[in-house]
């Protein structure tokens, strides 16, 4: 059997809805190779191991077991088991177009990168939560991404490695226990060994988080929890990421806004606020050195 041209890990929890959607794209992939797709269930308590087991059976996937231990630790159970030497990474509320592991893996190729990330929207007719949610972090990826060939902020659910630099760097820190900031240390880590990030924003994914208002209150609070643990909870003092400065903030904020119909700002607006206090109070009660 040919090795394959690309393998994709998506890790999933309690999400067997959305984890079909992702998965009908996923298996319609037209690669120059066989893409293999390996799919973690990290501890899922619905039928999702319903969905998966026959998928696997048919060898369409290969499905992974692990009990809760958060995405970081589940994705790299699926890192040690590809069998490719280009890694992709997406989410089980994400859909992906038919040409997306061929479009990363040429995008790797041709720029010498360690990692290549997309971008990322959310349907029109998504909830307001998750349009607020998807446009902080479209917002950042806009002011920290100006040099796109010098990327330091690229999204876990679009985004394609090289397999050496993976584990050259030792894959995602598991002290990420939820999702929040494990992504930033994993692309610190490659980019202090030397390696290039790449941000290709016509490489889109559809995004559809299920987010009500304290959904999206509490994943900003893990946010909160995630950046202590970046900035302060692993290293030595003087081996710690700079903050993000005011200068960044503001562009990131103005073009979140900008993403927000012009009748919707002021919820927008607030909804920014509402997640900064949530990302500082989640920040002042993470872990510490």
């Amino acid at each position: 059997m040919p090795a394959p041209f690309c393998s994709v890990v998506l890790a999933t929890r309690n999400r067997r809805a959305s984890l079909a959607r992702a998965l009908a794209g996923l298996q319609r992939q037209e690669a120059p190779g066989p893409v293999e797709l390996i799919v973690v269930d990290d501890g899922s308590t619905d039928d999702t191991p319903d969905l998966l087991a026959p998928l696997a059976a048919q060898g369409r996937l290969v499905a992974l077991r692990t009990t809760g231990m958060g995405p970081a630790a589940a994705r790299n159970r699926g890192f040690a088991v590809a069998g490719s030497g280009v890694v992709a990474c997406t989410d089980d509320d994400c859909e992906v177009p038919p040409d997306w592991t061929a479009r990363l893996a040429l995008r790797l190729e041709s720029t010498g990168a360690a990692a290549v990330g997309g971008r990322v929207r959310v349907p029109a007719d998504a909830a307001v939560a998750s349009r607020v949610s998807q446009a902080i972090t479209n917002g950042f990826v806009t002011a920290l991404n100006r040099d796109a060939a010098q990327a330091t902020f690229l999204m876990s659910n679009n985004i394609a490695y090289r397999a050496s630099a993976l584990r050259d760097a030792g894959g995602f820190n598991e002290a990420f226990v939820g999702p929040g900031a494990e992504d930033r240390d994993l692309h610190l880590r490659l980019r202090q060994r030397g390696g290039r990030l790449v941000y290709a924003d016509d490489i889109v994914v559809l995004h559809r988080p299920p987010l009500t208002a304290g959904g999206f209150l509490r994943q900003q609070l893990g946010y909160g929890r995630g950046a202590r643990l970046y900035y302060d909870g692993l290293r030595p003092a003087a081996a710690r990421p700079r903050h993000i400065g005011p200068r960044d903030y503001s562009r990131a904020f103005a073009a979140a806004l900008a993403d927000a119909r012009p009748a919707e700002r002021p919820v927008f607006l607030a909804g920014i606020v509402a997640s900064q206090a949530a990302v500082l109070l989640g920040y002042l009660l993470g872990p510490r050195r």
